[in-house]
């Protein structure tokens, strides 16, 4: 009997922010898939505890745009998986925030669908949320729309003309020029961040003037579009 690949949610950066539906596939699994990016194992970390004593399969998932070292990766990586799978071994694959939000997790979980394997998602508390709690504010109201915008990438000016509130994400490298972009549309005070978000070096800014031109890859910004 094949065994199955859970791609787990574990929140933004800590370990109280796991949901009980995480932690029980983690202690039920029989090999945890590591995300290896080349620098710090964020999501490893948050888990620690509760994968004491379980087989460790590292997956290269480099930090790159370039599409054939992202699509080699997911393919080894999927391939890895398999071969446990094939062995009747249950996988859990860690992924920070939620695996259906901008988690490379995604890709290897549709490449072994495809080859006929059972894959399951089990949903983690999202970044955005977490900073939009941290800030004390909600990210929508009423009829408000939300637009979940991923900032470093072309087309960013003219999503962020869009009608309603904005989360940005993945801004990294692009801080200062997205700054300047929401400073052009009018946004200096409906402008807010959190870095490192339920990390312990976690940082709030208030407004667009406080918000640094560099910051760290876990940043998150919010802009309530109707609070000029």
């Amino acid at each position: 009997m094949k065994g199955i690949l859970y791609g787990v949610g574990v929140g933004p950066g800590d370990k109280k922010f796991l949901t009980l539906a995480a932690v029980d596939t983690l202690k039920k699994a029989d090999i945890i898939a590591v995300p290896d990016t080349g620098g710090e194992k964020t999501a490893m970390n948050i888990v620690a505890e509760f994968i004491e004593g379980k087989e460790i399969l590292y997956c290269d998932m480099p930090m790159t745009r370039d599409a054939e070292r992202l699509k080699a990766g997911h393919n080894s990586s999927a391939d890895a998986i398999i071969k446990r799978l094939d062995e009747g071994l249950n996988v859990a694959f860690i992924t920070l925030g939620d695996p259906c939000v901008y988690s490379t997790y995604m890709y290897v979980h549709r490449i072994v669908l495809a080859k006929g394997y059972d894959a399951e998602i089990i949903s983690g508390v999202t970044s955005f949320c977490a900073a939009a709690a941290a800030l004390n504010i909600s990210l929508c109201d009423g009829a408000d729309a939300l637009h979940i915008i991923p900032a470093s990438y072309e087309g960013t000016d003219e999503l962020l003309k869009l009608q309603g509130n904005k989360v940005l994400m993945k801004s990294g490298k692009s801080l200062g020029k997205v700054k300047d972009s929401l400073r052009e549309l009018g946004y200096d005070n409906s402008s807010q961040m959190v870095e490192c978000c339920a990390m312990a070096n976690e940082k709030t800014y208030k407004s667009l003037s406080e918000i640094p031109d560099e910051s760290s890859y876990f940043s998150i910004i919010i802009v309530k579009g109707d609070e000029k």
